[in-house]
């Protein structure tokens, strides 16, 4: 993502807030790390005594390392326009804490007179029902499992202030639902969840599958930026891609090992029946959105990236 926003905005410098260190070096962005709210409590400046006001925040530039209470005075310091929430690609570790953070980073965006917050959510909280139309639009009603229903609350939250995504201080909110991405980096808690416990229970390999590329879902936040967006839009790649043509690209191995990690979940059995296949055509009409990977290509390049495609007789040979 960050490298993305990098070349797509040359002149801009970007700032990173995360619990770990950047994975790979990127040129102009400001690193902060962040330490997790372990008392669920926001301390504020007017809580530490004035002789150690200033001196806790010169701790704070000093190691780059913040509370959710530092986060509203970095956006003033680096002078932050826009936000990126990351939402529900990286769940927090429980529901209660999840929803407490997202609105931490809604009030700081409020105090630190933030314009623009682009919040990633997923399609997780349409929820996989037979009721569900094929494509699935913004305006469907989300039903989301019981244990997903904190995402759709998490949406709820952040647009309380305001009808349309635009709360009483100006901030406009870009909700984007997207379909399970993956792609050389990895994949998202949705797709970790979902996708290879679809493969697992659906003995159907006809089952549609929607993938969105990691690099088309950053393009989708940049234009949600550069547009200015506000409101509910869905992200999606091109088409889909059969579970029977998804077992074929993955070794089986390791894919029994990523379905083991999540078999207790039963949201993949759901999708199995009720495919979830969104519409992008909002997006596209808002921003001239196009995914540039189709749902195939999204997978080839994941088992790819990650070693999952079988080892043919040939290559065994070549290496032996």
């Amino acid at each position: 993502m960050l490298m993305h926003l990098e070349t797509a905005f040359p002149g801009i410098q970007l700032v990173a807030i995360d619990a770990s260190p950047l994975l790979q070096p990127v040129k102009h962005v400001s690193a902060y790390r962040i330490e997790p709210n372990r008392t669920g409590a926001i301390l504020t400046i007017d809580d530490i005594p004035e002789i150690m006001q200033m001196k806790a925040w010169d701790l704070v530039l000093d190691n780059r390392r913040l509370t959710l209470a530092d986060v509203a005075d970095v956006f003033h310091l680096e002078s932050v326009d826009s936000v990126i929430h990351i939402g529900s690609h990286y769940d927090a570790d429980g529901a209660e804490q999840f929803m407490s953070d997202t609105q931490h980073w809604m009030q700081a965006c409020r105090l630190a007179d933030v314009s623009q917050l682009v919040y990633l959510s997923d399609l997780r909280v349409y929820g996989a029902g037979s009721v569900n139309p094929v494509p699935i639009t913004e305006r469907s009603d989300p039903a989301p499992a019981s244990e997903h229903r904190f995402l759709l609350d998490a949406e709820l939250a952040l647009q309380s202030g305001g009808l349309g995504g635009t709360d009483d201080s100006g901030l406009n909110i870009a909700v984007l639902r997207s379909a399970m991405s993956v792609g050389p980096s990895g994949s998202s808690p949705a797709a970790d969840e979902l996708l290879w416990n679809t493969m697992a229970s659906s003995r159907d390999r006809s089952v549609p599958i929607q993938l969105i590329h990691q690099h088309d879902l950053a393009r989708a936040v940049e234009l949600a930026v550069t547009n200015r967006l506000d409101g509910t839009y869905n992200v999606a790649g091109k088409g889909v891609v059969s579970a029977g043509s998804l077992q074929g690209m993955c070794n089986s191995v390791a894919g029994n090992e990523l379905r083991a990690r999540n078999r207790s979940r039963s949201g993949g059995r759901h999708l199995a029946r009720h495919p979830l296949i969104l519409s992008d055509a909002k997006l596209r009409q808002a921003a001239g959105f196009a995914a540039k990977y189709t749902s195939e290509q999204t997978a080839r390049s994941f088992c790819h990236s990650y070693l999952l495609e079988p080892t043919r007789r040939n290559e065994q040979l070549a290496f032996a």
